[in-house]
C-alpha cells in the first residue's frame, strides 16, 4: 500500500528582522521581503538553504533602503513609507497596501518551486541541424544533438488575489487583443509577432515584476491568476504601488530609463521590403522632396549584404559601390539611414568565420552567442567596420527572437505549441533561465558598442522582440510581419497599449501590413490580391497610416506591393500628404513627451484607463488612446466608415480638426471623413506645433506656435534639446514650462529667452 507523505508546510516558523525588511523561513522555503525604494518592495522566495542573489542583469537599481519591520500578533509587515507588505503566518502569503493603507494586491494559494535539473546542448559538440526556408529568410534549426546538465532551476509560480473590476495590462506584446488582460492566458515567448516582457499593471494601483530570464505563463479564469515562471534560480519579483504610470516610471526606476532616440527617429521613416541598390535608396529621398512628402529616414532592408552572405555585415560593392557618398548625400537632404542586420550568418561568410574561429557561435552554427560579452564585442566591431564606418544611422536588428518555430509550419499552429517548441529550442541553446532573453543582449551588443565608439550619435535600435530592461538601450520595438487587414489594425491598437505599459515607450508596425496578398503559409496572409489597384486597400492603408501618424515612432513597411506614399491615388494620396504634414505639426509635442520619458519615465501612449482607472467603460477601451495626457486618439478600422462611435472620458473635449466643444463622460457619433479620424484635445491642454516641413531639421528651426484649449487650468513642459548625441544625460537641454489660468485666459513660461506665438482656440 502507498503511503501519503506529507509536503512542506508553508507556515511561517521563523522571523528574522533585517534595516531593509525581513526574512521568514518555513519549513518549505525562505522567503525575503525588502524595500527598495519608497513605493516599491522585492521578495524572494528560494528553497535552497540560502538565497543565491546572483546578480541580474535585466533589474540595475534595487539596493535595498531603510523599512519599518513591525510586528502586530503573528502578523509581519515591511513599511517602506509608500507601500507596506503584510506576511500572513498560515501560509506566507503577502498582501500588499498603499500608503494610504488601501490594499491594491494579494497573492493567492501558496507561492510553488519544483526543482529540475537543467540541461543545454554541450558547447563544441556536433550538432545535428536542418535549414528552414521562411519569410524571415533560411533558419539553422537543431535537430538532435548531446546535452549536458549545468545547473538546478525551479519551475515557480506566483498566484495572484484580482478584484472583479480591476484591469491588467503589460506582459508584452500579445498577437491579438484585448489591451486588458483579464480572464486570457498568455504564453509568453519571443515569436515574429509577439514580444514577452514580465511585467503587468493594474488600475487597483500597482505594478509587478518579475526577475527572469525564461518563457513564463499569465493566467487570469474562474480558478483563480497566476505568474508561472519555466526556470529560475528562486522566484523574485517586485511591485510597486501606484498608478498605472507610477507603476511603469518604478519598472524604469528598477531597470534604467529609456534612452532617448535622435529628433531624426520621430519623422516619417520609409522602408519596403527591400530597396536593393544605391541609386535607389537616394531616389526615394530625393522623390519624397520633390512631391513635398516629410521624410526623415530610409530604410534598407536585408540583402544589403554580397548575395549569398545572408547576414554578413558589409555592402554589397556592385549594389552599393560608395556608401559613404550615399549617406553623405542622405545627409545633405536632412535624411538618414537605417540598414537591417541579423544575428545569425552564413557558413563561409568573413562574419561567420570570424564567430568561428573564435567560439562565440551558438549551438547549430549560425547564431552569435549575444549572452557572451567577447561574442558581443566581435558583433559589433564587424557592424562598425562594415556599416558604421559609412555614416549608417540606424540598425534595423530583425529576427532577434531568436527562434520563430511557428514559422516553419504551413498550418498555423496552436499558441500553447509554439510556447513549448519555443521553450524547448531556446533552452537547448541558451539554457532554460535565459530563453527569453536574447533581444536584451542582442540590443545590449549595439547599444555599448556604439556608446564606446561616440556619444555624438544617439542609438536607434528597431527590433522585433524585447525583454526586461531593454528600453535603456536606445530601441524602437514592432509588431512584427503582419497582415493587410482590417481585424489586425483593430488588434494593433490593443497590442500596442500592451507594449507600451510593458515599459517599452517606442513601440511602431507596418503601415498597411506586412503581407498584402495572400502565399503558401498560413502567416502569408493579406487580403488584397490587387494591392494598390484595390480601393479598398488603399483605403486600409490611409486609415493605417492617420492611425500611425499619432505613435511614437512612425513608420511604413511591408512586401508584395511598393510602400510608398505616391502609390495612392487621388483622395487617397491627399489623405496621406494630409496626415504626413499633420505628424510634422506636431513633433514638439510628440519629442517633448519623448524627452520627458528619458528624464522620468512613463509612456508616450496609453490605455484610457491609466488616466481614468475608476471609469469602468474607460478600462474596456481598447480602440482608444491617449497621445501623452492631452490627445485622445479615435482610429477608424473598418471599410467605407466615415463616422465612428467614440468614448469621451469626463471633462471638456474639442474636436481637434474643427475646434468643436464636447461634453465627456459619455459616447458620441464623431465625424471621421477620409482624410479625419477622431482626435480630440483635453480642455486646459497647451500644444506646441510647427508649420508642416519635409525634414525634422526644418521642422524644429522654427518657433512654436503654442496652442491652448480653454475649459480648464493647464500645464505643459517643452523639451528642447540639440537632437542628438548624449548631452541630455547630463543636463544638456531645456525645460520650458507652461500654465494656462484658464479664469485670467493667460499663458505664462517660465523661460524668458524661449520665442514663441500664442494660438488661443475658440
Amino acid at each position: 500500500m502507498l503511503k501519503a507523505v506529507p509536503s512542506p508546510s508553508h507556515a511561517v516558523i521563523d522571523t528574522r528582522s533585517l534595516p531593509e525588511g525581513v526574512i521568514l523561513r518555513s519549513d518549505y522555503a525562505l522567503t525575503r521581503v525588502l524595500a527598495v525604494a519608497g513605493n516599491i518592495l522585492r521578495v524572494t522566495v528560494t528553497r535552497r538553504e540560502v538565497f543565491s542573489d546572483t546578480p541580474s542583469p535585466f533589474v540595475e537599481n534595487n539596493a535595498p533602503m531603510a523599512a519599518r519591520v513591525r510586528a502586530d500578533g503573528e502578523i509581519v509587515s515591511v513599511d517602506a513609507g509608500g507601500i507596506r507588505a503584510e506576511i500572513h503566518p498560515e501560509n506566507g502569503s503577502l498582501r500588499f497596501f498603499d500608503a494610504s493603507g488601501r490594499v491594491i494586491l494579494a497573492e493567492g494559494a501558496e507561492k510553488t518551486l519544483e526543482a529540475f535539473e537543467a540541461k543545454r546542448i554541450a558547447r563544441g559538440v556536433k550538432a545535428q541541424t536542418e535549414e528552414i526556408h521562411t519569410a524571415d529568410g533560411v533558419k539553422t534549426v537543431v535537430r538532435d544533438a548531446p546535452k549536458e546538465p549545468y545547473k538546478t532551476l525551479y519551475r515557480a509560480r506566483l498566484p495572484l488575489s484580482l478584484t472583479e473590476d480591476e484591469a491588467l495590462f503589460g506582459c508584452g506584446q500579445p498577437e491579438s487583443g484585448p489591451a486588458n488582460l483579464r480572464g486570457r492566458k498568455l504564453y509568453l515567448c519571443q515569436s515574429n509577432r509577439a514580444i514577452a516582457m514580465p511585467f503587468v499593471v493594474s488600475t487597483a494601483g500597482w505594478g509587478l515584476l518579475l526577475d527572469c530570464g525564461c518563457p513564463f505563463i499569465f493566467s487570469d479564469d474562474a480558478d483563480g491568476a497566476y505568474l508561472y515562471a519555466e526556470a529560475v534560480e528562486e522566484l523574485d519579483y517586485y511591485v510597486i504601488a501606484g498608478s498605472c504610470e507610477e507603476a511603469v516610471k518604478g519598472y524604469h526606476r528598477l531597470t534604467g530609463r529609456p534612452a532617448l532616440l535622435p529628433r531624426w527617429a520621430f519623422g516619417y521613416i520609409q522602408s519596403q521590403e527591400r530597396y536593393e541598390t544605391q541609386d535607389e535608396v537616394l531616389s526615394i529621398a530625393r522623390t519624397c522632396r520633390q512631391k513635398g512628402i516629410g521624410l526623415d529616414c530610409v530604410v534598407m532592408d536585408w540583402c544589403s549584404w554580397p548575395d549569398g552572405q545572408w547576414g554578413q555585415k558589409s555592402f554589397d560593392p556592385t549594389r552599393f559601390p560608395a556608401p559613404g557618398e550615399m549617406t553623405r548625400a542622405l545627409h545633405d537632404q536632412h535624411a538618414h539611414c537605417m540598414i537591417s542586420i541579423w544575428p545569425n550568418v552564413n557558413p563561409g561568410t568573413p562574419n561567420h568565420v570570424e564567430f568561428e574561429a573564435k567560439n562565440q557561435l551558438l549551438p547549430g552554427g549560425s547564431l552569435y552567442d549575444a549572452l557572451d560579452p567577447a561574442a558581443r564585442a566581435t558583433y559589433w566591431a564587424q557592424a562598425r567596420e562594415g556599416l558604421y564606418q559609412y555614416g549608417v544611422d540606424g540598425w534595423w536588428c530583425d529576427s532577434s527572437e531568436p527562434v520563430t518555430s511557428e514559422w516553419s509550419r504551413t498550418e498555423q499552429p496552436e499558441e500553447d505549441d509554439v510556447y513549448r517548441e519555443t521553450r524547448d529550442a531556446t533552452a537547448d541553446m541558451l539554457g532554460a533561465d535565459r530563453g527569453n532573453s536574447y533581444p536584451f543582449f542582442h540590443a545590449r551588443a549595439m547599444y555599448e558598442g556604439q556608446r564606446a565608439q561616440s556619444d555624438g550619435k544617439r542609438v536607434v535600435n528597431l527590433t522585433r522582440a524585447g525583454w526586461t530592461g531593454q528600453q535603456k538601450y536606445g530601441v524602437i520595438l514592432w509588431s512584427g510581419d503582419i497582415t493587410a487587414r482590417w481585424e489586425t489594425l483593430r488588434k494593433q491598437i490593443a497590442i500596442g497599449l500592451d507594449m507600451c505599459a510593458s515599459g517599452i515607450p517606442f513601440w511602431t508596425q507596418d503601415i498597411g501590413g506586412f503581407f498584402v496578398k495572400k502565399g503558401g503559409a498560413w502567416y502569408w496572409d493579406g487580403g488584397f490580391e490587387e494591392g494598390w489597384a484595390s480601393p479598398e486597400f488603399q483605403e486600409l492603408f490611409v486609415r493605417w497610416y492617420e492611425y500611425a501618424a499619432f505613435l511614437p515612432v512612425f513608420r511604413g513597411h511591408g512586401t508584395d506591393v511598393r510602400r510608398e506614399l505616391w502609390n495612392a491615388t487621388g483622395e487617397n494620396y491627399e489623405a496621406l500628404l494630409r496626415f504626413n504634414r499633420v505628424r510634422y505639426e506636431l513633433l514638439p509635442y510628440i519629442y517633448s513627451l519623448a524627452g520627458r520619458v528619458a528624464l522620468e519615465g512613463g509612456l508616450m501612449i496609453k490605455p484610457l484607463a491609466f488616466n481614468y482607472p475608476e471609469n469602468a467603460i474607460a478600462r474596456s477601451i481598447d480602440d482608444e488612446f491617449l497621445l501623452g495626457d492631452d490627445l485622445l486618439v479615435c482610429p477608424v478600422t473598418t471599410y467605407k466608415a466615415r463616422s465612428r462611435r467614440v468614448y469621451l472620458p469626463e471633462g471638456l473635449w474639442y474636436e481637434r480638426v474643427t475646434g468643436r466643444v464636447r461634453q465627456g463622460g459619455g459616447w458620441i457619433d464623431a465625424e471621421a471623413p477620409l482624410d479625419a479620424i477622431p482626435v480630440f484635445v483635453r480642455a486646459g491642454a497647451i500644444v506646441p506645433v510647427l508649420r508642416p516641413a519635409l525634414s525634422t531639421e526644418e521642422a524644429f528651426a522654427q518657433n512654436c506656435e503654442m496652442c491652448v484649449f480653454p475649459g480648464a487650468d493647464g500645464a505643459f513642459t517643452l523639451y528642447q534639446d540639440a537632437g542628438d548625441g548624449y548631452d541630455y544625460e547630463t543636463g544638456g537641454y531645456t525645460l520650458s514650462r507652461f500654465r494656462w489660468d484658464d479664469e485670467a485666459r493667460k499663458l505664462t513660461c517660465e523661460n524668458d529667452k524661449l520665442t514663441y506665438t500664442v494660438r488661443i482656440m475658440q
